[in-house]
């Protein structure tokens, strides 16, 4: 009877969370293309420009979230730090589904861009070069990359071969909850990681003593 129970709720709360995540995607989506719109207008972007954002968005983002991960969601204290611990708690519980997006809310996503709006509309604003373009229409991928191989990686789904690490990675986040911040891709992990050990050279100093 208790199993027949958490089947109910394991499929009522899977079928909540996608489509909590439904919206989420879609809150992205709109939310990076009216950026990338009102940047336009800004100032319009060069080829190179456009390619400079792509590329500095997608550090941006990927910076963005180790820093959120690790310093907000991992701090021990306020809402967003208790809403990400009932995540790891209940990881293995019928009603997992229910915490494993980003935000419960689609307007929580939209807060998200609008944010981090203001840094990259600064310095648009100083420069005038037109890159912030493309840093939006990156960071607003990379956000939907996180959030449906998140998804996939804690609730099942198809991942390609080459993203199995990836997932691997993050399910040793949630073995130890003190490392491995980054979800998918660990470029921020190693970066911290060779810089707090001191890079090679420090480590075989300390290895030979």
């Amino acid at each position: 009877m208790h199993s027949d129970l958490d089947h109910v709720i394991q499929a009522e709360t899977r079928a909540q969370g996608l489509k909590i995540k439904r919206n989420n995607l879609i809150a992205a989506s709109l939310s990076g293309l009216t950026l990338a719109l009102l940047s336009v207008k800004f100032v319009a972007p060069s080829r190179i420009g456009f390619l400079f954002g792509l590329l500095a968005g997608f550090v941006y983002a990927n910076g963005f979230e180790y820093c959120l991960h690790r310093f907000l969601l991992h701090c021990g204290r306020g809402v967003f730090s208790q809403h990400h611990m009932v995540h790891h708690a209940t990881l293995k519980s019928p009603d997992a589904a229910r915490y494993v997006n980003f935000s419960s809310n689609p307007w929580g996503v939209v807060a998200l861009f609008c944010a981090n709006a203001f840094p990259f509309f600064a310095i648009e604003w100083i420069f005038k070069n037109g890159w912030v373009v493309g840093a939006f229409v990156s960071f607003a991928l990379y956000y939907i990359a996180f959030e449906e191989i998140h998804w996939r990686t804690h609730m099942g789904g198809w991942l390609p071969a080459w993203l199995q690490p990836a997932a691997k990675h993050h399910l040793r986040h949630h073995a130890d909850d003190s490392d491995h911040f980054n979800v998918f891709l660990p470029m921020f992990d190693w970066l911290v990681w060779q810089v707090s050990s001191g890079g090679p050279e420090t480590r075989v100093r300390r290895e030979l003593r």
